[in-house]
């Protein structure tokens, strides 16, 4: 079934280009929940389901360094990163400066500078590196959390001007911006009445 050019653009779950997708996985390892509007915390279980940790970043296992308490600390600085007017950049060079990384040239079409960690840099090494050579190709802010329901979505629009996680509510997905429009439009005729 062809989907329509309406929301072609509104899939909440439209995955980043290249590692990126991999970070962003990793920032919506905690939500809110719709729902209950509380928190979901996925770290825990994962970092102790080998299975479901493969399944959710391939080929990025998490490194004997790599403690819920650490990961839950980077994902929360990473995810201030992408809505902080300021501060971020301290916390990420704080990072940067535990887990150095190795710059490379690489040459695929075109020449371009390449992030990767050092040799026992484990998951966290990893995605800093990927973070690193985003920021760099100035791709990582395309990253956003959706004002409601927190969600990390890629912003692939040409203006880089998308707010929320969705505005149609497809499989598995929430209305976040219809939701929103209809709160406002809502208050705006309470309060003329």
């Amino acid at each position: 079934m062809k989907e329509s050019r309406w929301n072609s653009g509104a899939n909440w779950n439209t995955p980043a280009p290249g590692e990126l997708e991999l970070v962003r996985r990793f920032l919506n390892t905690w939500r809110i929940d719709a729902g209950t509007r509380q928190p979901a915390e996925e770290l825990h279980w994962l970092l102790r389901d080998p299975r479901a940790w493969e399944e959710r970043f391939p080929g990025w296992p998490p490194g004997g360094g790599d403690t819920e308490d650490l990961l839950g600390r980077l994902r929360e600085d990473l995810r201030r990163a992408l809505g902080a007017p300021e501060g971020w950049t301290e916390a990420l060079n704080g990072w940067f400066g535990g887990y150095p990384l190795v710059a490379r040239v690489v040459e695929d079409g075109s020449v371009s500078v390449r992030y990767e960690p050092g040799p026992e840099a484990g998951f966290a090494g990893r995605v800093l590196a990927a973070v690193a050579s985003n920021i760099a190709d100035d791709t990582f802010f395309r990253l956003k959390a959706c004002p409601d329901c927190r969600w990390v979505f890629y912003d692939k629009s040409r203006s880089r001007t998308r707010v929320w996680c969705g505005m149609y509510a497809g499989v598995g997905g929430r209305a976040c911006g219809t939701i929103s429009k209809v709160r406002r439009y809502r208050q705006r005729h309470k309060a003329g009445e």
